[in-house]
Parts: structure tokens; sequence; C-alpha cells
């Protein structure tokens, strides 16, 4: 399986409804199988113009040691000012002992974002990034 949107049809388009224009958006940013690399723009879509209200990851398989720190930047500059992590043997980071900030919602229409893997712990699979977020 290639990276890309996560959604039950295997089409690459739209999200999962959170409310009234509020959408969960997934992305797979590693396939199932290869254990984590680090590096910057490891995916890379784009987006209307939007409020992110929340940001989480998972995995497929936890790390052993270290944790799996994720970077999302808007235009090569981030969006959080403390990252996602997800704690060693864990596979979500919504139990993280530092929970991720976001410190600037705001993303433009037609804005380019990436997810930077920052730190890919030891034995770590298939990176999932979801974001919440308000159309406007």
């Amino acid at each position: 399986m290639s990276s890309g949107y996560v959604l039950p049809s295997g089409r690459h388009t739209t999200g999962f409804t959170g409310g009234p224009n509020y959408q969960w958006l997934q992305f797979a940013i590693t396939d199932q199988v290869t254990v984590l690399t680090t590096g910057t723009a490891k995916f890379t879509t784009r987006f209307p113009a939007c409020t992110v209200l929340a940001v989480r990851s998972s995995l497929k398989t936890a790390s052993t040691s270290g944790l799996p720190t994720v970077d999302i930047n808007e235009g090569g500059t981030t969006i959080l000012s403390t990252k996602l992590t997800i704690d060693i043997n864990v596979t979500t980071s919504t139990t993280a002992a530092t929970p991720a900030v976001i410190s600037d919602a705001a993303i433009a229409d037609d804005a380019e974002i990436t997810f930077d893997i920052d730190t890919a712990g030891t034995g770590a699979k298939g990176l999932i990034v979801s974001m919440r977020v308000k159309w406007v």
C-alpha cells in the first residue's frame, strides 16, 4: 500500500465527517509494513482554507524505544509549537505524556501541507496522521 489518504473506499479524496463544516481527515504518511525513517515532506498535499482544531497520530506497530515525532507544516513552516509524539510501546498520540499544541491553526487556501517524521523510534510502522478541520 502506498501512502495517501486513508478511506474505506480506497479513493484519495474527502475525509470523515465530524459535524457541520467539520471533518476529520486522515493521511497515511507511511505504508503499514515498512519501519519508519526520518525525513521532511514524507507526505505532501494541498488544502482549501480551513482552521485546524485538533491533530493526532497513530501507528500500526509501536516503537520499542524513542518517541515517534511528527511535524505538520504549511508552506514549510510548522503549525505546531509542540509536535505530535507517540509514547514508547503505544500506538496512539491521544495518550501521549506531552500532547501536541497547534500554534498556527489558520490554513490558507491552496496551502501546501507537508508531514515530517522528526524521530522514527525503533521498529515503528504504519504512521497515520489525523487532523480535525473546520472549513472556512
